[in-house]
């Protein structure tokens, strides 16, 4: 069977790949912003994607190892594209929620963090507060770490570890 680089990827070499060969190019651009009058549309290039995931897949690596869970608990956004990215660049099993409503228990959420075990929660600052109240020990095992994505240093990494990780 031949390789065809264009169909045999996986999501952190084709990420890899662009950041490369594509370095100014956007990614996305996402419109929230915009289309609510709030602000401007945001549009990272693929180089900037690609340092925001590394830098999330970084922090990911010191809380647990490929094949644990990574709670995503964030705003529609760029934010959830990237912590998306990261948890798979480290190798995560990436779980998606919806920010939990303000005010009550979300039972949705708390469902599926029982059942996913997630060890770490990934998040954005505007609604840290509200995602802290869900990390709790669950079914003995420890608190799952809680992550704010986008106030982590993209300039500041060190070393980007570019293996591919693959969750057995």
């Amino acid at each position: 069977m031949d390789f065809n680089p264009h169909t045999d990827m996986s999501i952190p070499s084709l990420l890899r790949e662009r950041a490369t060969e594509q370095v100014d190019a956007t990614a996305y651009t996402f419109m929230g912003g915009a289309m609510l009058e709030t602000g401007h549309p945001e549009s990272p290039t693929w180089v900037q994607l690609y340092r925001r995931a590394s830098v999330v897949a970084e922090e990911l690596r010191r809380c647990g190892s490929a094949g644990d869970r990574a709670a995503i608990l964030a705003p529609q956004g760029l934010d959830y594209i990237v912590a998306f990215s990261g948890a798979v660049q480290a190798g995560f099993i990436a779980v998606p929620l919806p920010v939990p409503r303000f005010g009550v228990l979300d039972h949705r959420v708390v469902s599926v963090l029982e059942h996913s075990a997630p060890v770490v929660l990934l998040t954005t600052s505007s609604v840290v507060a509200v995602v802290n109240k869900y990390a709790n020990a669950r079914g003995g095992r420890p608190p799952p770490a809680v992550i704010e994505v986008d106030i982590l240093d993209a300039d500041g990494i060190r070393t980007v570890d570019t293996t591919e990780r693959v969750a057995d």
